[in-house]
């Protein structure tokens, strides 16, 4: 098991200017990073003016690639070893997740987590095993 690491990305907005309202969550695919996903912040934006964007970076640095993180190791790996870094990486996850919703005075029903790749994997994972329902 890897140490516990704190995460932090890029975010965008929200467009219409002061608190957000809602908070949208862009988890990037294996070997990005969340820069990789805030370019879509802008255009949905739009139709979101009082969402934020936030795009965190993965904990681990990609074993593929000499730039990027990922969300998990995929290299070597039996699928048991795959859920247990993906249940690490949730934990890191959540616990990021739990201190953008409070930081900005937002519940759970105001989080939309989107993802890409690897990071649908982990929208997929944290999302139904959350304490509270995310928005739907």
């Amino acid at each position: 098991m890897r140490a516990m690491v704190a995460l932090s990305g890029p975010s965008f907005g929200p467009a219409a200017g002061g608190k957000p309202r809602r908070l949208v969550m862009l988890l990037h695919g294996y070997g990005a990073d969340g820069n990789d996903l805030l370019g879509l912040a802008p255009h949905w934006a739009r139709q979101l003016p009082e969402a934020e964007f936030l795009a965190p970076h993965a904990p681990f640095p990609c074993e593929a690639a000499p730039f990027g993180r990922q969300w998990f190791s995929f290299e070597g790996r039996n699928q048991s070893m795959i859920l247990a870094e993906t249940q690490t990486a949730a934990g890191i996850l959540d616990a990021f997740i739990d201190a953008a919703l409070a930081q900005r005075g937002l519940a759970e029903d105001s989080l939309a987590l989107v993802g890409f790749s690897q990071g649908t994997m982990m929208a997929l994972h944290v999302a139904p095993r959350r304490a509270r329902a995310v928005a739907r």
